[in-house]
């Protein structure tokens, strides 16, 4: 029986797949020096990809720690890039990928 995926993880999925095929390097899952783990990093252009935390389920602790990583990862030169919540078309998808390929990081700025 086939499970179908959750559609948070499916669109960050659609999201890694049209960097892929765009021959942009995505590295998943990646420790920060500050012990967090970010979901994807695409290491060319000094971005990483976020999901957004489900707001309704994270504790005050939760976000204060996701605000903290944001904030040591942009102060490194990365650029944080959101996955939004609500649901992406391929061209929504295809916008957001454009932004990962075109924009320079601010370091490079």
């Amino acid at each position: 029986m086939k499970r179908s995926k959750v559609p948070e993880m499916e669109k960050f999925d659609n999201i890694v797949s049209e960097l892929v095929r765009r021959d942009v390097v995505v590295l998943m899952h990646r420790p920060t020096r500050w012990g967090y783990v970010v979901d994807a990093v695409v290491p060319s252009a000094k971005v990483v990809v976020l999901k957004m935390p489900n707001l309704s389920r994270q504790t005050r602790e939760a976000m204060s720690m996701f605000r903290d990583m944001t904030n040591r990862l942009e102060s490194d030169g990365y650029r944080v890039l959101i996955v939004p919540k609500n649901s992406m078309s391929k061209e929504q998808i295809s916008a957001f990928c454009d932004r990962i390929s075109v924009e320079p990081s601010p370091a490079a700025a």
